[in-house]
């Protein structure tokens, strides 16, 4: 039995049709049959009612269309776990971040790390949200990831290091009435317009969630994820908006805005993520020490 074999039978039980599987293919009709006809023999058993029409399939045939499901799934996930090492060998390590990341200095780390550890390796830079790295480290389209924790990230399929907990600060035009205050209670702002990132954003979910402790629902009059945007916006009047104490400091290019601390402090949870493996190839784990190092905080 082939590897080949399998495969032709799959398409010739996913389509009922021997002609539209040899054209899904790209062989003849003739050797598609011959093909099934020869692991048919093999096995002992038909698989495949041909007088029927359509196609379909014998109480054998299903269980071993069942079973080969299984093992073409496996096969897939086994090329691209190959695919993986062999990108790794090509000393490519392929990093997702996020934006807003103005206290860890990425540009320090990946340069240092590739010329104090690590010479003939290259990095590849991929940045979105965080929750579409989550996406795209379980798809191996990433190695690692650093970025805001989603509350729902498993740690059952990913490793965490953490990096930083910083907390989120209030922004307001200088003329609102609590922009003398130094510190400010959530629960103070319930009347106010909000400027929110977007529903895919993790500080979205945070940002509701402390809302809704201090027992409201913020009434969001617009959406922006970047950081800076959000800063022309309050300075505009539309509305106020919250934001990581870095992310005032690295985005507030002169706007007349200001920032205050919450009286409860909540905070923006970054780390450094990758799958739970069993084996990592040598690069990951060699970039994953490095930043545990120089770089990662215990947990409290």
């Amino acid at each position: 039995m082939l590897l080949r074999q399998i495969q032709y039978f799959m398409a010739v039980a996913e389509s009922h049709h021997f002609t539209k599987a040899a054209k899904q293919l790209f062989v003849s009709q003739s050797a598609l049959s011959q093909q099934i006809n020869k692991l048919e023999e093999d096995l002992g058993v038909k698989l495949l009612d041909r007088i029927s029409h359509p196609i379909t399939l014998t109480p054998a045939g299903e269980e071993f269309y069942r079973c080969a499901q299984k093992i073409i799934s496996d096969i897939n996930h086994l090329e691209l776990q190959m695919q993986h090492y062999a990108r790794d060998n090509q000393g490519t390590l392929h990093v997702g971040v996020i934006t807003g990341l103005g206290k860890l200095p990425l540009t320090d780390i990946f340069s240092k790390f590739n010329t104090e550890i690590s010479p003939q390796m290259q990095f590849s830079l991929t940045n979105c949200l965080s929750k579409k790295l989550c996406h795209m480290l379980g798809n191996h389209e990433i190695d690692i990831a650093i970025m805001a924790v989603p509350d729902e990230l498993s740690t059952t399929d990913f490793e965490l290091l953490s990096l930083q907990h910083e907390p989120f600060m209030v922004i307001l035009p200088p003329a609102h009435p609590m922009a003398n205050q130094a510190q400010i209670n959530l629960n103070d702002l319930q009347t106010e317009n909000f400027i929110f990132p977007t529903a895919e954003n993790v500080s979205y979910d945070v940002f509701m969630a402390a809302c809704q402790k201090a027992g409201f629902t913020p009434n969001i009059v617009t959406y922006c994820n970047t950081p800076g945007q959000r800063i022309d916006l309050v300075q505009s009047g539309l509305g106020i908006s919250l934001i990581s104490e870095s992310g005032f400091t690295y985005f507030n290019h002169h706007a007349d805005v200001v920032s205050r601390a919450l009286t409860e402090p909540f905070y923006k949870h970054i780390a450094m993520v990758r799958r739970r493996e069993e084996k990592h190839s040598p690069l990951v784990d060699k970039f994953w020490e490095y930043i545990r190092t120089n770089y990662g905080q215990d947990e409290a």
